[in-house]
Order: C-alpha cells, then structure tokens, then sequence
C-alpha cells in the first residue's frame, strides 16, 4: 500500500478569517499549529494529524501567504496558499499540497463568522475528479477551526477529509 499524505488541509491548513473581534488571517501572522483529524486519501479514514503553519499577511495589499506542513502517523506533506480578500466579501485562494502535486483554485465568500469557499478547477487522484470545499470558522477570539470536505465531481455526498483547530505556536 503507498503512502499518500494528508489530501489537502491539505494547503488549506492555514485557511482562515473572521471579524475584528475574532481570528483574522489577513492581520494574523508568525506560527501557527492545529491539531485535529486529516485523511490520507479520497476514501481513507480521518486519523489524528498534526499541522504547523507560518502566516506572512500582507494588510495593504489584501493578501496573505501561509507555508507549512501536516503530519499523520505515515508521514508528512508540505502545503501552500495564497489567500486574497477582494471587495464585497469575496475571496479567492490559489492552494498546493506536496501530497497531491497540484494547485487548485478557491473561491468564496467572508462573512463576520465564517469563510466558505468552493473550488473552482477539480481535484485529481488516480484519474479521478473530485469537488472540494472548505469551511473556516472561529470557536473563540484566540483560534480558527478548519473543515474541508470532498466528493466525487457530480455526487451528492460530501465527506470530511480534515478536520482541524488552530491556535497561536507556544498557547
């Protein structure tokens, strides 16, 4: 059986905003760990995983980079995101993942509790297509919690391939 690092949270690990009196990613910055559960693949069960993530913001520019890597038990991916705030509530993030070699563009929307975005280009494994998504909200003013979530291109399931909360490095 091969190896296959955690999908996604893959880059979207570091994903994240909310109002001023919250987690805003786009003013955030310096580490950041979360700890949850990730799956390995398409159909693998959700594990304990581990991710740590560095977040450079750039406020005047509406921008925000977000290097890291996620580890479960098998071993560890390297992830990245680029994260843009556009007018109205829109964002857009452009996101790769050593675990899957790919970048897939993200679209959405901010409101004042939650990020929701939809990937526009499909995810690949095996020759396969597979719709993304990924929900970002924040549990209290010191933390953000991510969940990401996929299916078949066409299906109507979703499942959950991670499930993550982060907090400050060293709180």
């Amino acid at each position: 059986m091969r190896f296959r690092p955690p999908l996604l949270p893959l880059a979207l690990a570091g994903l994240a905003a909310a109002p001023a009196a919250g987690v805003d990613l786009f003013t955030a910055s310096g580490a950041w760990t979360g700890e949850g559960r990730l799956a390995t693949g398409v159909a693998a069960p959700l594990e304990r995983g581990r991710c740590r993530v560095e977040i450079t913001p750039a406020p005047a520019t509406g921008t925000v980079d977000v290097i890291g890597s996620c580890a479960v038990a098998a071993g560890l991916s390297e992830i990245s995101l680029k994260l843009v705030r556009g007018p109205g509530g829109a964002v857009n993030a452009g996101v790769w993942s050593a675990a899957t070699g790919q970048v897939l563009q993200y679209s959405g929307t901010e409101t004042p509790d939650r990020i929701a975005l939809v990937a526009t280009t499909p995810l690949l494994v095996d020759g396969a297509a597979y719709d993304t998504r990924v929900d970002v909200t924040r549990p209290d003013a010191a933390s953000f919690a991510f969940r990401q979530l996929l299916r078949p291109a066409g299906a109507d399931a979703w499942r959950v391939v991670a499930e993550m909360t982060y907090r400050p490095t060293g709180n």
